[in-house]
């Protein structure tokens, strides 16, 4: 009964997120732009738009609208893959040419990870597969309840992570399980995309209740765990204190951000709290040499100085549109938004210095850099490259 309750409730939170209660979007306005975004090229998973089609294959009838499927695009070898509901497609990494497309049996929600020649990715029935950089299939298996976040490979291992609190690591040639992790969930949670990130042997997930948990890679033991956000409130709704985007790792510090919460940054060590201040986010962060920039859950983005915390900037001019969490490129940081604009951001001080359209669909996941070059992923479907200057 507890976890129907809790993905019962979460079409209301994802409206709550960033749908039907949303601020109304800033319009944008002319800028002088002092940076150049250049398209390099663009492709989209063949017959991208039939989202449809999968929903009731899998739904039988309309599809209920807690069910949010956000991709990205991930690269291995000289390979960028990209998933839909339908399946997997693999594009060069330099023109952008369809290499290879697999169409999977059963419709795929949580996103890809692809590395070591390996592309893995699961659904909403609990299923987990992983196909070859030439698409043929190397084994499929049943994971414990359903994935609606990327799966990790590193070292051997491929981290899942299902909705029911469970983090499991299997053996990336086989899928036979090595480890697995579990907490209970609270009474309500935030269906997000919660991504996961490894760096130097240790898995780092942020967990519902504004934990961040410090594993093993190779054992799953855990190495620490650590208090992001304290569920404040009065109601279980307000209480409400998820991790649901992935934590970012640099130079012997961990960063992570909390719904309703806090953004805060620990020792990689020990796990120890170096900084934290009061922020709402669900769409994510990112750091760099010298700051912590945070999407907050009205559009907003913020810059924290990485040393201490003392907030940097700003910037409101993208306000109520939904933007995706950040990524640093140059001497600046990109962002999505609700109508497929990629935006650049100067990370000195939050103008907005450059922008560029891509299929009209909303960018909900940050985009990535890759090769200094940056990849965006739109919820139609479409994959587009573009260069910095």
């Amino acid at each position: 009964m507890k976890q129907l309750l809790v993905l019962g409730l979460t079409g209301l939170l994802v409206a709550c997120a960033g749908t039907d209660n949303s601020p109304v979007p800033t319009e944008l306005k002319a800028i002088q732009q002092t940076a150049t975004l250049t398209p390099l090229w663009d492709n989209s998973f063949p017959s991208a738009n039939l989202f449809r089609r999968a929903y009731e294959k899998l739904w039988a009838g309309e599809p209920p609208k807690s069910v949010l499927f956000r991709f990205a695009p991930d690269v291995t070898g000289s390979a960028i893959y990209m998933a839909d509901v339908r399946g997997v497609a693999g594009f060069g990494s330099t023109d952008g040419r369809l290499s290879v497309k697999v169409e999977s049996e059963k419709p795929l929600a949580g996103g890809i990870g692809a590395a070591d020649g390996v592309v893995a990715a699961g659904t909403l029935k609990g299923e987990l597969f992983a196909w070859d950089t030439d698409g043929k299939l190397k084994w499929q298996v049943r994971v414990p309840s359903e994935v609606i976040s990327p799966p990790v490979i590193a070292e051997g291992v491929v981290v899942v992570r299902t909705i029911d609190g469970r983090i499991t690591g299997l053996n990336v040639n086989d899928g036979k399980q090595r480890w697995q992790f579990q907490r209970t969930q609270p009474a309500l949670i935030l269906r997000n995309y919660a991504a996961m990130t490894v760096a130097d042997g240790v898995v780092y997930a942020g967990l519902s209740a504004g934990h961040l948990v410090a594993l093993s890679l190779a054992d799953g033991r855990v190495l620490w765990e650590s208090l992001v956000a304290q569920p404040k409130g009065a109601t279980e709704l307000e209480r409400i204190s998820d991790v649901t985007s992935a934590p970012v790792v640099d130079n012997g510090q961990v960063c992570a951000v909390a719904f309703q919460g806090r953004v805060a940054c620990f020792a990689v060590n020990n796990g120890s709290l170096l900084w934290a201040r009061d922020i709402s986010s669900y769409a994510g962060l990112a750091i760099d040499t010298n700051h912590v920039y945070v999407t907050d859950d009205v559009g907003t983005i913020q810059a924290f100085e990485r040393s201490g915390g003392r907030s940097l900037w700003k910037s409101n001019e993208l306000y109520g549109r939904r933007v995706s969490g950040p990524v640093p490129i140059g001497d600046y940081i990109a962002v999505g938004d609700f109508e497929g604009y990629v935006h650049l951001v100067a990370a000195a001080d939050g103008r907005l210095v450059a922008r560029q359209r891509t299929d009209k669909s909303p960018i909900v996941v940050a985009p990535r850099v890759i090769g200094g070059r940056l990849l965006v992923q739109t919820q139609a479907g479409g994959l587009f490259a573009f260069g910095l200057k």
